[in-house]
């Protein structure tokens, strides 16, 4: 997402200088007038809701709540104590993958433990997934995080592998950053009252699916955004409290594919560009 700030995917900042950053983890240092629940010294992780970007920005204090940087001025009501025992490198890359998927897939899909969802661009927890990638080279990695169906899309037809190891009957939930050309094929794959949870846009062209296709399904295909849960406290608290237990009973942990140092930050960014990750990176400030 923050490549795609950077190059210019949601506009142009509103003024400059402009940060980018919304996820980190570390030490408070300072605390806001009125603030309750922290002390300095508290080790914090933050939940993203700010950045720099048009739409997306808060403001505090005339300073923009952006990471990238030494310091960072944060919101109070997006900190979360990090877990005892959890580093800063596991903290800053906690939150935004598992707040967008407890949107969509809990939220808003009621997912439930045992049904298939199909990952076009994700991992998850809980239910049984099934995970596409374009790279024969990424499989290996997929399922050593515990990805047991791996769909290889530059090799493999979505919806005839998906019929195989459904039975036949398709995922009745589709959980899809990408968008573009590509919804064609879900709507192949989806189950009869099926939903496909469009949540990104990584493919910026126009999106083609037949209508008929669709009814014979009664599939659904819904754009939600993390931004659902975030902006509301009554579903953040929720989110949070699920990300939470989830790491205390072990079944959610965060993967980090790599780090590097704050100086080789654009160093990152090319990594992510070029899209050999599975897995956060995260960047460490000494």
């Amino acid at each position: 997402m923050e490549v795609f700030f950077r190059a210019g995917g949601f506009g142009s900042p509103k003024a400059f200088p402009a940060m980018l950053g919304s996820e980190c983890a570390g030490t408070v240092l300072a605390i806001g007038q009125g603030v309750a629940g922290f002390a300095i010294g508290d080790r914090v992780a933050t939940i993203p809701r700010f950045t720099s970007v048009p739409g997306f920005a808060t403001e505090m204090k005339g300073h923009e709540c952006a990471v990238y940087g030494e310091q960072a001025y944060v919101p109070a009501e997006m900190a979360v104590k990090m877990p005892s025992g959890m580093s800063f490198v596991d903290g800053a890359a906690l939150w935004m993958q598992y707040s967008t998927a407890w949107n969509s897939m809990v939220d808003t899909a009621k997912l439930q433990k045992g049904e298939y969802v199909l990952l076009t661009a994700a991992t998850s927890s809980g239910a049984i997934p099934i995970r596409t990638t374009r790279s024969q080279s990424k499989v290996a990695a997929l399922k050593s995080l515990g990805i047991e169906h791996v769909i290889v899309t530059d090799e493999q037809d979505i919806a005839t592998e998906v019929a195989r190891i459904t039975g036949g009957v398709g995922c009745r939930v589709i959980y899809d950053p990408i968008a573009g050309k590509g919804v064609s094929e879900l709507l192949d794959a989806v189950a009869v009252n099926g939903i496909i949870l469009i949540y990104g846009v990584l493919d910026l062209a126009p999106a083609k699916i037949d209508p008929l296709k669709g009814m014979a399904k009664f599939a659904t295909i819904k754009f939600t955004a993390v931004f659902q849960t975030l902006l509301n406290p009554e579903k953040r608290a929720k989110m949070a409290k699920f990300v939470l237990d989830g790491v205390a009973n072990g079944s959610l942990r965060p993967v980090v594919d790599k780090t590097f140092a704050f100086e080789d930050i654009a160093e990152a960014h090319r990594y992510l560009e070029s899209n050999q990750h599975i897995g956060k990176v995260v960047v460490t400030v000494d």
